[in-house]
């Protein structure tokens, strides 16, 4: 069995926010990182406190003119960095799971985005691995402390809540 079928849905989000966090620097050059940072941000308060309904993160992911889906819209924000583009990507990823977990947490999940179907825990595993693998500067060493630290700390049905400051410092 997968390590993520033995931990929390707050636990897997926090896993891939967690290591979108040590990876984002390289996205601080682009215009978009405000944005990007935001959604993070919205990300973390809906694991922290459920402060939002995946309704409300959905909403504000798709927002015309500074929605963080936008971004990937754009032709091409990240001309020519790869190392951008990959981080762009697996922050994408870490939003669209923890989105569509909110949906889930709310019994909301029949009515989750069409573009969500395909994000589950396999698909979204596979696709987020493998790009941060290419990231330059990145440690697997970090997915395997995270793992091992979630297991320990926040197994499947666990209501502990999870702290951005403390998963962060973990890496």
């Amino acid at each position: 069995m997968e390590w993520y079928e033995h931990v929390t849905a707050d636990a897997k989000a926090a896993y891939y926010l967690t290591l979108s966090e040590k990876i984002l620097d390289k996205l601080t050059n682009y215009d978009c990182y405000p944005v990007v940072r935001e959604t993070i941000d919205l990300c973390w308060e809906w694991v922290e406190e459920k402060k939002y309904t995946g309704s409300d993160m959905y909403m504000s992911l798709g927002d015309e003119d500074e929605g963080f889906y936008v971004i990937s819209l754009e032709y091409d924000p990240f001309p020519g960095d790869l190392q951008a583009e990959l981080v762009y990507w697996c922050v994408f990823y870490a939003v669209f799971f923890t989105i569509k977990q909110a949906y889930i947490f709310d019994n909301r999940e029949h009515k989750c985005p069409q573009e969500f179907e395909p994000i589950n825990d396999e698909f979204t595993q596979g696709e987020f691995m493998e790009r941060i693998r290419k990231v330059d500067g990145y440690q697997e060493e970090w997915a395997e402390r995270l793992k091992e630290y979630l297991l320990a700390n926040y197994p499947a049905g666990s209501d502990k809540k999870i702290k951005r400051e403390e998963m962060i410092s973990l890496i």
